[in-house]
C-alpha cells in the first residue's frame, strides 16, 4: 500500500472547494433573509395605509350620522 501525500496545492483546493459551499449557503441564507425583510417591509406599509384608510372611512360615516341626525 502506498501511502498518498497531500500536497499544498491539494489542500488548497480542498479548502477553497469547502468554502465555496459554505459560500454559497451563506449567500442563499443571506438573499433569502433580505427577501423576508423587504416582504415583511412592504406588508406594514400596507397595513399602515389601509389602517389609516379605515379610520378615514370610519371618520367620514360618524361625520355623514351627524349631519342625518341634526336634519332630523
Amino acid at each position: 500500500n502506498k501511502q498518498k501525500t497531500s500536497s499544498p496545492i491539494s489542500f488548497f483546493l480542498f479548502l477553497n472547494n469547502n468554502f465555496g459551499h459554505f459560500f454559497n449557503h451563506f449567500l442563499m441564507i443571506l438573499s433569502s433573509h433580505w427577501a423576508y425583510l423587504k416582504e415583511a417591509s412592504k406588508m406594514q406599509a400596507y397595513q399602515d395605509i389601509k389602517a389609516k384608510e379605515e379610520q378615514e372611512l370610519q371618520h367620514i360615516q360618524s361625520r355623514s350620522k351627524e349631519q342625518l341626525n341634526s336634519y332630523t
